[in-house]
């Protein structure tokens, strides 16, 4: 009988361009990429730790380190996967236990020849528009990087400084496509979150991801209750957190694989958010094609799509994940994630 032979290595991504958000700049991160053969088959993986979330490249190795012997041999449904991830002691950081369940899949699908949103049951394999992330900069740098990506329809604007204004001013000197607007935690008050929030409800602003820190959770319920622009949960849900009470405070959740640390799990997420009213986003970190891939099957039943982490880097290991005219990604029908390493 054959085995399943499991192999890893540490990518870094490089950024096009340095990244730059309220909490601090990174010019390259380092992704886990994992791979698992048998049968001529190769099914791959990824990990995109980070460090909000306490985990590290070498966190990741360290678990996969972990990875019983045979392990993938005994796996014969994607329950049984999460199952067993679930079931190790100590349990795997989440983006390792993605990078594991997303190379099964992988694998799973393309045995049985046929891309793993079709096994999923998905109609469609297009994705709603993603937007198109402008990190923090000066304005006019921020207004070039608008210009060179002029193909995208909706652009996501990190702020959360003392010259957000400014910024949204420059930027809509140069274009009135819609905005995303992600403060990553930045403003501090209920009051200045107040201020702000009005103020892009007249710029043509679609939502405000986490405008303030998630310790003022309390505050968020009130800031909901006022907002005239739906509010998204990013880093007040990582998404073992109870769904009903995240709703009290957000519109939106933002489901990033790397933090929920499965797919599977995402799934019914999305479904459960869907059933208390509330919208969902697929988010991403820093990621290549293969990891945005996996998000983009995510997020054919949500609302909201971000998933441009493989359009910032220069060194994307894989290839395949289409962006259509329209902002829409296009899934492959190639087996399979449909991404080419």
């Amino acid at each position: 009988m054959s085995h399943f032979e499991v192999k890893w290595e540490i990518i870094p991504l490089k950024l096009k361009e340095v990244f730059t958000i309220s909490r601090g700049s990174k010019s390259e991160v380092k992704n886990v990429f994992l791979s698992i053969s048998k049968d001529g088959i190769t099914g791959f993986g990824e990990a995109g730790p980070n460090a909000r979330y306490d985990e590290t490249a070498d966190k990741v190795v360290s678990d996969l380190e972990t990875i019983p012997p045979h392990f993938f041999d005994e796996i014969s449904s994607p329950d049984e996967l999460v199952k067993q991830i679930d079931s190790w002691n100590p349990v795997p950081v989440q983006s390792a236990k993605t990078a594991i369940e997303m190379a099964w899949l992988d694998w799973w699908a393309k045995s049985q020849n046929k891309p793993l949103w079709q096994l999923w049951d998905e109609n469609s394999p297009q994705t709603p528009v993603t937007s198109y992330t402008i990190g923090l900069d000066e304005p006019k740098k921020m207004q070039d990087k608008i210009r060179a990506a002029s193909e995208y329809p909706v652009y996501k604007i990190k702020l959360g400084t003392d010259r957000d204004r400014e910024i949204i001013d420059a930027i809509r000197e140069v274009t009135d496509k819609p905005l995303r607007v992600d403060a990553n935690e930045g403003w501090k008050t209920l009051e200045q979150a107040k201020k702000e929030i009005n103020f892009l409800a007249t710029q043509n602003v679609e939502l405000i991801e986490q405008p303030m820190p998630d310790s003022e959770f309390e505050v968020m319920k009130l800031l909901k209750e006022w907002s005239p622009l739906p509010l998204v949960a990013d880093e007040s849900f990582i998404g073992h957190e109870n769904l009903q009470q995240i709703s009290e405070a957000f519109h939106v959740i933002n489901i990033k694989l790397m933090k929920i640390g499965s797919l599977i799990k995402a799934k019914k997420v999305t479904k459960d958010a869907h059933a208390l009213g509330m919208k969902v986003m697929v988010g991403c970190m820093i990621e290549s094609s293969l990891a945005n891939a996996a998000g983009a099957l995510i997020s054919l039943n949500a609302e909201y799509a971000d998933l441009d982490g493989h359009l910032l880097i220069s060194n994307d290991p894989f290839s395949g994940l289409k962006v259509q005219d329209s902002g829409r990604l296009m899934l492959s029908h190639a087996p399979g994630f449909g991404v080419v390493n």
